[in-house]
């Protein structure tokens, strides 16, 4: 397994993190990118105030 990964492929793991559980291995990777990178961290909080987002937009339309 390789630790180094590319930004590219950590905001794959962020968004398939949205789906499913990721590996150990894999939530290894994202979190040591995420103490090197400037960038990921804040692709990540945007990810999750989306989601967020997205379950009170869900919680209004179903209360109509």
């Amino acid at each position: 397994m390789r630790l180094n990964r590319t930004c590219r492929d950590v905001t794959r793991l962020v968004l398939e993190g949205e789906e499913r559980r990721l590996a150990p291995g894999e939530r290894l990777v994202v979190r040591i990118h995420m103490l090197i990178c400037k960038a990921c961290p804040t692709f990540e909080r945007q990810v999750k105030l989306m989601r967020g987002a997205m379950g009170q937009w869900r919680q209004y339309r179903d209360g109509e």
